[in-house]
């Protein structure tokens, strides 16, 4: 007995190496990074096994970018919805503050490397979350969205606060909770009621142009507080709903795709990253039962 203790605590070692999976938390700041440089996103292995298997094989616009875009969009969502600064007036002539795009970009893509997931670029020069899939983050303190947040409620003694969402954005959660065409469609028609501010000294077209940018901004941020609240119920819809806005083969018009070309994307991600948790169980539990039946042989 004295002789098999030594391969008895391989297995376990091996046993404990075979359950080593990354944890679902907020991913750290690495130490080279700047004030400036830091993104907080909320990393999880729902989002690396959603990403990668939309986008880990192949580079499909329709595919892969309304995927990509809500769970990042989820990721960056405690983040975008913070209060730190007063707000700008809603028809003030300041210029739009720079939004978060590029360093979360390199915080997502650094952490999507450690773990050994590539996103397939289209050439050299164009990456595939801002140039391909045209995935912007922003802060709400930079958009004026009166319609959809209240930005100047009570701070807390940090000086920091969420903005509050008013009655237009939470009857999403109501309405965007079935994926099917219908339910992307109910989803699609509550999100048209968000509206977004323009800037007052523009000119007629130039007006019409930034009204049409800013109100999807807005949407897009009243979508990021439906995924900070539930992302696992939301996202399947969410990715419905982001491609027929950003996405559309007719990007005039935004029209949800029939259930047979809808986007069962998400959906499949979770699932395949509960399968592959239920994989690493089962694969321990044999390695387990191995580990009995050779100490009650010996």
């Amino acid at each position: 007995m004295q002789s098999f203790t030594p391969f008895l605590g391989s297995v376990f070692f091996l046993a404990l190496i075979s359950n080593t999976l990354p944890s679902s938390n907020t991913v750290p700041s690495y130490p080279t990074q700047t004030p400036t440089q830091i993104c907080r996103l909320d990393l999880s292995n729902e989002l690396f096994g959603g990403v990668n298997h939309a986008c880990g094989t192949t580079l499909d616009r329709s595919r892969c970018c309304p995927v990509l875009a809500a769970w990042l969009f989820a990721a960056h969502a405690r983040t975008a919805l913070e209060v730190s600064a007063p707000a700008p007036p809603p028809s003030g002539d300041l210029p739009m503050m720079p939004d978060d795009s590029q360093k979360c970009v390199n915080s997502l893509q650094d952490s999507l490397r450690n773990r050994s997931i590539r996103i397939p670029q289209p050439n050299a020069t164009c990456d595939a979350i801002l140039c391909f899939c045209g995935i912007r983050l922003h802060q709400i303190t930079s958009l004026s969205c009166p319609n959809a947040f209240n930005v100047t409620a009570f701070r807390n003694v940090s000086g920091t606060h969420n903005a509050t969402p008013t009655a237009v954005v939470r009857s999403l959660e109501k309405n965007c909770r079935n994926a099917s065409y219908a339910g992307c469609t109910q989803c699609l028609n509550a999100l048209q009621k968000i509206k977004g501010c323009k800037k007052e000294n523009e000119s007629e077209s130039e007006s019409e142009r930034a009204k049409k940018m800013f109100k999807r901004d807005c949407q897009l941020m009243a979508l990021t507080w439906l995924l900070g609240r539930n992302k696992t119920a939301y996202i399947p819809t969410v990715s419905a709903v982001l491609r027929a806005v950003m996405y559309s083969a007719h990007p005039h018009e935004s029209k949800c795709s029939p259930d047979q070309e809808n986007m069962p994307l998400a959906v499949d991600s979770l699932q395949f990253e509960t399968s592959k948790g239920s994989s690493s169980l089962l694969r321990l539990s044999s390695i387990m039962l191995v580990i009995v039946t050779v100490v009650f042989c010996f």
